[in-house]
């Protein structure tokens, strides 16, 4: 069975699946696959138990393994007053720019993974898109701002972040973005 049709098979059976993604350093993913386009496949995340823990969009060609999960996450995440998971705003999983785009469009703090570089995390509010690259105004993990928007190359990011919990935490420590 394909990536592609594996995770296909998430999406109709409706269960927390474990993603593990290339290359072999890279965290898996865990939760409910709702999405899948030509290029990216949007997850609702859920951490250890089945809490809900925002939404993750990956790239399916990074998908090296989709394993059903076996712990009670399923049976806790569906008894829960926001199931069913569903990401309520319109996304493009065809195209990188449109993952980013999308996912950064309402203003909040996302989250941008370069397994393939380095294992890394970078989290920030979308600025824009320019040639080949994506800009965020980045918040450093002790909740302070960087002075101006950081780039990085589309062909790099491998996982978009947003609405988990650290995101969250996040917002409430750094306050608004200062102005450009």
């Amino acid at each position: 069975m394909s990536k592609r049709e594996r995770l296909l098979a998430a999406v109709a059976e409706n269960v927390v699946v474990r993603v593990d993604r290339k290359p072999t350093y890279a965290e898996p993913i865990y939760g409910f696959v709702v999405r899948i386009g030509a290029k990216w496949a949007l997850m609702a995340q859920v951490s250890e138990g089945g809490y809900a823990d925002g939404f993750v969009a990956f790239r399916v060609g990074d998908v090296a393994r989709v394993e059903p999960d076996r712990t009670i996450a399923t049976t806790f995440a569906k008894s829960q007053p926001d199931w069913p998971r569903q990401y309520a705003h319109e996304l493009d999983l065809d195209r990188t720019r449109g993952v980013l785009a999308d996912l950064g469009r309402r203003g909040a703090l996302i989250g941008v993974e370069k397994e393939r570089e380095r294992s890394a995390f970078w989290v920030g509010m979308f600025d824009e898109i320019l040639d080949r690259h994506v800009y965020l105004h980045e918040v450093r993990p002790d909740g302070t701002w960087h002075d101006e928007p950081l780039g990085y190359k589309l062909k790099a990011v491998s996982a978009v972040h947003v609405e988990t919990r650290y995101l969250e935490a996040l917002t409430a420590v750094a306050g608004p973005a200062p102005l450009k």
